[in-house]
């Protein structure tokens, strides 16, 4: 069976350099190429594909975290390998919760990915040994922010966070703090990249869960 790949990044280049090694090989096939998380939405409906190898960073309104989130949604069968610059955790935890397989960086050797091509169709994950090595330490709560998770969140970030649990809106929230709504949005952003967190429906629920706002 030949494993059928969607090739997602915006670099031209790195697109052709990636299709023409994986051309070589047997039983895997880079049937489509998308330039941006929309393109790579839109061709992932247009086709079935059994991997998508996704970049992080692209232009437009959805990157490689928004994508992988909306395609893991609407084709749960197709499963997704992040391929990646980017090993801090303000990316590694939203791509693994968006529904991400495996994540590997750039500088991946050509056989290893294959590898993880090959697995990720059978469902097995794979991670860059500086990725599981974050995520092993997120389990094990050796983080130090781990007592209070909310230790790196500034003032005015967490009481964004307690208005967002509360239901309020950005234009509600720059209202009740007296503040602009693009610097709302510009704290929504910050807190949800400290917290390793997706949006903010997850920011709303984690809030409940850890006791930020409570019900009288």
């Amino acid at each position: 069976m030949t494993i059928k790949v969607l090739l997602v990044d915006d670099h031209k280049i790195v697109r052709q350099g990636v299709r023409a090694f994986l051309q070589t090989l047997n039983g895997i096939s880079v049937v489509a190429e998308a330039a941006s998380g929309t393109e790579a939405i839109q061709k992932a409906g247009e086709a079935h594909f059994d991997v998508v190898l996704m970049d992080l960073e692209m232009p437009g309104e959805l990157d490689g975290i928004a994508a992988t989130r909306q395609i893991r949604k609407e084709h749960p069968k197709m499963q997704v390998i992040v391929v990646t610059s980017h090993h801090q955790d303000e990316y590694i935890f939203p791509a693994v919760r968006a529904g991400a397989i495996s994540y590997l960086l750039k500088d991946v050797e050509p056989e290893e990915l294959a590898d993880a091509i090959r697995k990720a169709a059978v469902g097995e994950a794979v991670l860059d040994s500086r990725v599981a090595s974050r995520i092993i330490k997120e389990l094990q709560g050796i983080r130090q922010d781990d007592v209070n998770p909310f230790t790196e969140l500034s003032e005015r970030e967490f009481d964004v966070l307690r208005l967002i649990a509360a239901g309020k809106s950005n234009a509600e929230i720059a209202e009740t703090l007296v503040i602009g709504e693009s610097t709302v949005k510009t704290h929504v952003g910050n807190m949800l990249k400290k917290l390793h967190l997706g949006d903010r429906t997850q920011a709303a629920v984690y809030a409940w869960q850890q006791g930020v706002v409570r019900r009288d």
